[in-house]
């Protein structure tokens, strides 16, 4: 949600006036780094959306991951967990900073760009569509390079899945991924040539189980 789509806040023109730590704020904001805008307008918007919406800024994908990890609705609705969602949204922000444009992963992979964009949109390497076009976390190129039968196991993570949820259920150990009597995150698994979808079915265990 971008904070030009809100609707105008009930406070007054003369109690914005008034308030020295709202002229803080803009002050802040307009000696902000443009580089550094969409972060501070996407935590803006977060902190906006908690205080008019309760969760109704999360996706339903988003509050699912939250309540594998135990943090229910009602548990973000209370005032002291602003700051937690808030860490979360940062620490995933961190995570998509730390990403390859379509040409960095085309350089990785040795295909064209336009093969990496069809990957992107078929879901087959994870991505996040941007204004600027699809963004790779690097987290799922181990060494720079794509491990075998990743396109297999990226199929199973649904779009707009957290990218720190991704990244813990793909470095984790998983019950159903025994290797000598070891269990192994998928990526491990998959780096010693383990079957993919032996590896999809774990992580997709991993994504949809209960708390």
């Amino acid at each position: 949600m971008s904070i030009a789509h809100l609707s105008p806040s009930p406070i007054s023109a003369a109690s914005r006036a008034g308030d020295p730590t709202r002229k803080r704020l803009i002050d802040l904001v307009a000696h902000l780094d443009s580089s550094r805008m969409d972060s501070a307008e996407a935590l803006l918007s977060g902190l906006l959306a908690h205080q008019q919406a309760g969760t109704r800024a999360l996706t339903e994908t988003e509050v699912s991951a939250l309540a594998r990890f135990g943090v229910s609705e009602d548990a973000l609705r209370r005032p002291d967990a602003l700051e937690a969602t808030t860490q979360g949204l940062m620490a995933d922000q961190s995570l998509a900073a730390r990403s390859a444009t379509v040409a960095e992963a085309a350089d990785m992979l040795g295909v064209t760009p336009a093969r990496v964009r069809q990957r992107c949109a078929a879901g087959t390497l994870l991505a996040q569509r941007r204004s600027d076009g699809w963004h790779l976390p690097r987290f799922q190129f181990p060494e720079d390079r794509e491990l075998p039968g990743w396109a297999s196991v990226a199929l199973v993570i649904p779009r707009g899945t957290p990218l720190l949820f991704a990244e813990r259920v793909l470095t984790s150990p998983a019950p159903a991924l025994l290797s000598d009597g070891e269990e192994l995150a998928p990526f491990e698994w998959l780096a010693q040539g383990g079957d993919p979808q032996v590896a999809a079915t774990a992580v997709d265990d991993a994504l949809h189980r209960l708390p």
